[in-house]
């Protein structure tokens, strides 16, 4: 029994740390050459702990919540050349990131 509530006391811990160290969000909208918005654009970074992913919405639109740091941003659709985009958040910063154009690529068909 003490050892079911010191893993529980542990994991309250655990739960409000993470909570804590969230820095905040980074958000914006991905579209085409043509102006239009790109739906299930895979946006995704990485630290030295944890892999985050999003999507974008049906009208290109995106949130995505990460952890203090310098992060490269990384745009994949297939069909479409990856973008790269370089940021740094500081704790409970909302960062807009400009709008991202994807262009089309020439090799897919």
């Amino acid at each position: 029994m003490r050892k079911l509530m010191a893993l529980m006391v542990l994991s309250l811990f655990v739960c409000g740390v993470t909570k804590v160290t969230v820095a905040g969000d980074i958000y914006g909208y991905v579209y085409d050459t043509y102006g239009k918005g790109l739906p299930k654009v895979k946006i995704s970074s990485k630290d030295d702990y944890k892999v985050y992913c999003e999507q974008t919405s049906g009208s290109g639109n995106y949130y995505l919540s990460l952890d203090v740091g310098t992060y490269t941003i990384k745009y994949e659709k297939e069909g479409y050349q990856t973008h790269m985009s370089n940021i740094s958040l500081l704790k409970n910063e909302k960062k807009y990131i400009e709008m991202i154009v994807m262009v089309a690529n020439p090799n897919s068909d």
